[in-house]
């Protein structure tokens, strides 16, 4: 299983204004066949198949690199339900 350490949540209305009131994770991978555990200070979240990918944006390299970047929202929900599936 993949894990991955999170600086910042970002806010929903930031990708969608739907998710206005809902904090989001920020991954620079997509979900593949593989779980990805996420973790942002003492709480952790397991990103798999069933859950939802809220967007995806793609930016420019800001190091001059000629490249692009695309980052992936999932809405942060760690849980009871979460931490069972670590388990």
């Amino acid at each position: 299983m993949k894990s991955y350490l999170l600086k910042k949540l970002i806010a929903g209305y930031k990708v969608n204004p739907n998710y206005k009131q809902d904090s989001l994770v920020a991954l620079p991978y997509k979900y593949t066949n593989k779980k990805i555990l996420v973790r942002h200070g003492d709480k952790k979240m397991i990103i798999d198949q069933d859950t939802p990918l809220i967007g995806q944006q793609t930016f420019p390299d800001k190091f001059g690199r000629d490249k692009t970047y695309t980052l992936y929202y999932y809405q942060w929900e760690p849980g009871k339900k979460q931490l069972k599936l670590e388990l």
